[in-house]
């Protein structure tokens, strides 16, 4: 008969190195966009911080206390296992579209007409709508599995959950936030596995329902008009399209240097949120917007090495659509900047002022390194030491391990 060994059973312990082993190249990336950020932030600000309150420093330690308060979040939920954010997907969503909709009942109009923000603009919920979105969809598709193949599963709850969120951010309005949460939303949903037939019907309603509010709502179809006249005469562009590519063309090669911008001190509005890659490009030149599009590059890479690597369905429509999130806003305000496609403001991730959406980038970034970070240690050795590993039980051939023993 054949020897069999008894082996004690022993605790499998993970080893505290691969607790904190992340996405170092991820982490580059987005540490790279903030090192920018903070640097145009004040180049874009001191001028209007001594001008209207007096303090040169005023909208930059605003941003940093955004930051601060971002890497606290984003090391938080790099902690603990992501896969806590589906129970929670439903309040959190629910918790957000209370906000849109205190927004629009219970805030005054600003100066520009529109209603984005609480406690004077420090916090904008549609920027937390972006995740929030990302985090309840992810949740909702990877539940239905083939089933969203189904009209009655798929195509019908998905187009009324979006629309919702959607029609509380046109409202603001806001059709540039807007647009961004459908791409993401109608990709992952085509990545989920929906029908291809549901996926043109979805594709063909949302591009009537955006084209019919370009022509109804006034400030769209103006922005429209002055991108097609743009087309045929370069000159007949926006005010603000015409100083970005000013701002670009000034810098030529490698800039006028950090600070110098002559752009920034009226000729273009909103330099430091919606035209920050403008500046960037006045000051650093091509090399810097180069820059900029590399670590871009860069994060979009490790997003869907992520993604791919992800062990289940969840963690890899969340790692997915933070990656699509962050490259298609910044794609946008690219697009914008360099009179690609019609102007709408939208900041440029992790670079534009603006404490909502500097924290809420990080937050993703943080959520991204923590689906990372899961797929390394389920491919890592769980014991933290050699000595502990047990001894194979064999066969009556002396060959193979037992299947009971392969752990």
């Amino acid at each position: 008969m054949a020897t069999v060994n008894v082996v004690r059973k022993r605790s499998i312990r993970v080893n505290p190195v691969l607790r904190f082993r992340f996405d170092y190249w991820l982490l580059l990336a987005v540490a790279g966009m903030l090192v920018l950020g903070m640097l145009m932030v004040y180049s874009t600000t001191f001028d209007y911080g001594l001008r209207f309150q007096d303090d040169a420093t005023y909208y930059f330690r605003r941003q940093f206390l955004a930051l601060g308060l971002g890497l606290v979040a984003m090391i938080g939920v790099m902690q603990f296992d992501y896969h806590i954010l589906r129970r929670f997907s439903v309040p959190i969503l629910g918790v957000t579209l209370l906000a849109l909709l205190f927004v629009l009942f219970f805030t005054a109009t600003s100066d520009l007409g529109a209603q984005r923000g609480l406690y004077n603009d420090s916090y904008q919920p549609s920027e937390v709508a972006k995740l929030a979105m990302i985090i309840y969809i992810s949740h909702w598709l990877s539940s239905k599995g083939d089933r969203i193949k189904l009209l009655t599963y798929g195509l019908l709850p998905f187009s009324v959950i979006v629309g919702v969120v959607c029609a509380l951010i046109v409202r603001q309005p806001d059709l540039g936030t807007t647009a961004l949460i459908a791409l993401v939303s109608f990709t992952l949903f085509f990545v989920a596995g929906a029908d291809w037939r549901q996926f043109t019907v979805a594709g063909l309603l949302g591009g009537s329902v955006f084209l019919v509010l370009i022509n109804t709502l006034p400030h769209a179809q103006a922005r429209m008009d002055a991108y097609t006249q743009a087309l045929s005469d370069p000159n007949q562009a926006s005010w603000h399209v015409q100083q970005s590519l000013i701002a670009l063309g000034r810098g030529g090669l490698l800039g006028v240097g950090l600070g110098e911008s002559t752009q920034k001190f009226g000729p273009l509005p909103f330099a430091h949120t919606d035209g920050v890659f403008a500046i960037l490009g006045e000051e650093l030149g091509l090399v810097g917007t180069l820059l900029v599009v590399a670590l871009l590059g860069l994060f979009v890479w490790r997003g869907l090495r992520t993604a791919v690597r992800a062990r289940d369905s969840f963690g890899f429509l969340l790692a997915l659509g933070i990656t699509c999130w962050i490259v298609f806003q910044a794609f946008i305000n690219i697009a914008v900047i360099t009179a690609v496609i019609p102007f709408t403001g939208i900041p440029l991730p992790f670079l534009s002022y603006g404490g909502t959406s500097l924290a809420i980038s990080m937050i993703g970034a943080g959520v991204l390194l923590n689906v990372s970070r899961d797929s390394a240690l389920q491919k890592r050795p769980q014991t933290s030491d050699v000595r502990e590993r047990p001894k194979t039980t064999t066969s009556r051939r002396g060959k193979r391990p037992l299947a009971s023993d392969r752990f």
